[in-house]
């Protein structure tokens, strides 16, 4: 078997709207692939983004069987940040402009997908591994440095929807 690099092309992003899913628990292919409800986002995202699980909350609570102190994983915990860089012309049509009309405003709705390992552009297909994140927009932050391109922060509130390494059903 040969080894192969999974290279930064080989990493979608995609941004849908929790109606794109009659179960959001078991997404389908051809949801997945609805540009109606799901947009790929991917091209516009610096690639210092996070969108990724964090430490779990535990609990240290001891049954009377335990001999020593215990922690227990409670909650599964996760963030997810994207810095979108931003075109010159705010009316132009474009992954830039997408990025920024979809996270411009705070308490909108998105479960924010991740595939790793398949060709960014390709469509999703029965049997990919997906991750996916139940978010709600916060204030972005206009992200401003010296000799950089001028970006939307878009920063996300978990809202409890977690579903790790899922295999794409037909």
């Amino acid at each position: 078997m040969a080894n192969r690099k999974v290279l930064r092309g080989n990493v979608r992003i995609v941004a849908a709207y929790p109606e794109a899913f009659a179960d959001p628990a078991n997404p389908t292919a051809d949801e997945l692939n609805n540009a109606d409800f799901v947009h790929d986002i991917s091209c516009a995202i610096e690639d210092d983004y996070t969108l990724d699980m964090t430490d779990p909350d535990t609990s240290d609570s001891r049954s009377i069987c335990d001999i020593g102190q215990v922690e227990t994983p409670t909650f599964d915990n996760y963030e997810a940040s994207l810095d979108g860089f931003r075109d010159a012309d705010p009316a132009a049509e474009g992954y830039y402009n997408l990025f920024f009309n979809l996270f411009k405003a705070p308490d909108i709705p998105y479960i924010l997908i991740k595939r790793i390992g398949v060709g960014q552009r390709e469509e999703f297909t029965v049997g990919d591994i997906i991750s996916m994140y139940t978010v709600e927009t916060d204030y972005p932050e206009d992200v401003v440095e010296d000799g950089s391109e001028i970006m939307l922060g878009a920063r996300f509130r978990p809202v409890g929807g977690l579903n790790i390494n899922h295999e794409v059903a037909a």
